[in-house]
């Protein structure tokens, strides 16, 4: 069964723009080391909340993010300056994900609990539904519907 038509719009849920993360739990949960923060964020490529240089360093939820992608990519053998762009490029393109979804998804339907497989419905195209398929085979699009 899919979710009705009436489901609340997609949004992230405002306590995450709440959570401040201290430079010591940025360093356990991304692997980045206090001293590449501080200099990450001397080059512009990071921001602290504070502003301050000589106060105690919190960062956003975005930040969270944004530190890890770029230690995925320094870690796929990118420079700093290079990691930084794909990571921007990244968060350019999961924003578009994001902004197709919310706008062009009608409903999930759960197949398997378990093993979190299920249907997305993305709508009609030239007279057939278009589904976005999550199972055992991985991920693919399903059209249904009478041929033209």
């Amino acid at each position: 069964m899919f979710m009705s038509e009436t489901r609340p719009k997609m949004h992230k849920p405002h306590f995450f723009q709440d959570i401040r993360i201290g430079i010591g739990d940025m360093c356990k949960i991304t692997g980045v080391t206090g001293r590449q923060l501080r200099y990450w964020e001397e080059r512009g490529y990071i921001r602290s909340l504070s502003g301050d240089k000589n106060s105690v360093r919190k960062y956003s939820w975005e930040m969270l993010y944004k530190v890890g992608s770029i230690k995925h990519f320094i870690d796929e053998g990118y420079t700093l300056a290079k990691a930084v762009e794909k990571s921007d490029l990244r968060e350019k393109e999961m924003k578009i994900v994001h902004r197709f979804l919310r706008s062009a998804m009608q409903g999930v339907e759960i197949t398997d609990l378990e093993h979190l497989y299920g249907k997305v419905d993305l709508g009609d195209c030239n007279g057939k539904r278009v589904y976005g398929v999550v199972d055992e085979q991985g991920t693919h699009l399903e059209c249904i519907g009478e041929e033209q």
